[in-house]
């Protein structure tokens, strides 16, 4: 099972439910298939995804990758993510930059975004601040040195969860 399926299923749907109202946040979206995949497992969830989808120069994994490559995966997410409607805003920026767009707080945040521990480090404590009481703060690629370390520092081992796929998350209750 991906991320795409296991963050929604086994993760997201039995903590709140399947028909709550939620509003989430999925920090890297790529081509926008785990936007979907959320959206049509939780017929309440409106979600905003952010991605700057641009090529930033000795940065890892898919942000290296050519202009081209990140105007099509934008393309892509536009396409997929339309039948949505309101449910999806799709925000073309940084996650420091959604910071000053997303007002409200939310009931989760997924990081798949830049997996340098410096950002990943910020996104943990930047939006944490957006949680609700009770929520969860999730992320992808656990294996990764980087994302481990920064999660470490901000939680102890016996507070994180480990799903398929590489996937982290605490639980805020």
């Amino acid at each position: 099972m991906n991320q795409n399926e296991y963050l929604p299923t086994k993760i997201l749907i039995p903590f709140f439910g399947k028909n709550t109202s939620l509003l989430g946040v999925e920090i890297g979206v790529l081509g926008g298939s785990g936007s979907v995949a959320m959206l049509n497992r939780m017929p309440n969830l409106k979600l905003y995804c952010i991605d700057p989808w641009r090529h930033f120069e000795g940065h890892s994994y898919e942000a290296e990758n050519s202009q081209a490559y990140h105007d099509n995966n934008y393309e892509d997410a536009k396409r997929r993510t339309k039948e949505f409607g309101e449910r999806v805003v799709l925000l073309k920026m940084t996650s420091d930059e959604a910071m000053n767009h997303i007002k409200e707080k939310v009931d989760f945040v997924h990081i798949d975004g830049d997996h340098r521990y410096i950002q990943v480090n910020k996104d943990i404590q930047n939006w944490k601040t957006k949680l609700k009481p009770i929520s969860i703060l999730s992320g992808h690629d656990w294996q990764n040195g980087d994302i481990k370390k920064a999660v470490l520092e901000e939680f102890d081992m016996s507070e994180i969860k480990l799903g398929d796929d590489f996937i982290w998350y605490h639980i805020y209750e």
